[in-house]
């Protein structure tokens, strides 16, 4: 029987990824950090974006109980039909937001950069479970101190978090290089709470970080691209963040925004609220 949601369909993923092949392992990342081009191209498209031919995808999804690919990218209209902003609406934005893929003035960059991002905090606020983040504003209300580990990309984010942590007067500091992450033994135990950022390719001294955390008994708080992030299991709390792409790069807007509501709300559950 095939799955009857997104959720289901993802939580067979995760479950299956391990055992599937190469190019079967980079159709189900794709499903799961691209929902919205999933949901909007064509079949070709979609193949083309990949890195496998159509039949490929025809193939795979019969192998999760599908009729064809079209079945299973049925899931993803229906859920953008269900929003806020219609399916035909979107498919006008996301060709408003690539008309412009191949200019390069200054004017344009800056469009569709802030387009993408909109786009991407939108996806956040509809996908985010709310009581995910009030779980985490507690568990960093009560530890006894948090360790933030983010490096390459993602050190941008770990910065900011240890920024706005200490502002709110919760002990914290920054592993990052291989030498503190080796010491992490001395400093981690049930009342540490440890926030990792990785996204793909994701950092080995993060990876280990997370384990160690684990072995620990400390509470994890993951901020990452995907749930198929090899680490995604070992998380309390998992932040999957699906960042707009710009040019080939990747943004952090969508993550900073789910970072300032975090601390925000931090401070105001001090206050009693």
């Amino acid at each position: 029987m095939s799955p009857t949601n997104i959720n289901e369909l993802n939580n067979l993923l995760q479950e299956s990824y391990p055992s599937l092949s190469k190019k079967m392992k980079l159709i189900a990342f794709y499903i799961i950090d691209q929902p919205q081009n999933l949901a909007i191209n064509t079949l070709a498209v979609i193949a083309s974006d990949i890195g496998v031919y159509p039949s490929t995808l025809v193939r795979f999804a019969k192998h999760f109980g599908f009729s064809g690919f079209a079945e299973l990218q049925s899931l993803f209209k229906v859920r953008i039909a269900q929003t806020t902003i219609n399916y035909q609406q979107r498919i006008t934005d996301v060709k408003n937001i690539t008309e412009s893929d191949t200019a390069t003035d200054s004017s344009n960059i800056f469009y569709d950069i802030t387009k993408r991002n909109v786009a991407a905090t939108q996806l956040l606020a509809e996908n985010t479970d709310i009581d995910l983040i009030e779980d985490s504003v507690l568990a960093l209300c009560e530890a006894s101190e948090v360790i933030l580990c983010g490096t390459n990309r993602a050190q941008p984010v770990a910065n900011y978090f240890y920024y706005m942590l200490n502002n709110l007067g919760i002990r914290c500091r920054i592993t990052n290089d291989t030498n503190e992450v080796e010491n992490l033994s001395n400093w981690l135990d049930e009342k540490t709470v440890f926030i990792a950022i990785t996204y793909n390719p994701y950092n080995e001294n993060t990876t280990q970080a997370v384990k160690a955390a684990k072995k620990a008994n400390s509470k994890v708080i993951l901020l990452t691209d995907t749930e198929l992030n090899p680490i995604a299991h070992l998380a309390d709390f998992l932040f999957s963040i699906h960042e707009a792409e710009i040019h080939t790069f990747r943004s952090l807007g969508a993550t900073m925004c789910l970072v300032q509501a975090i601390c925000i709300s931090i401070g105001y559950h001090q206050q009693g609220n």
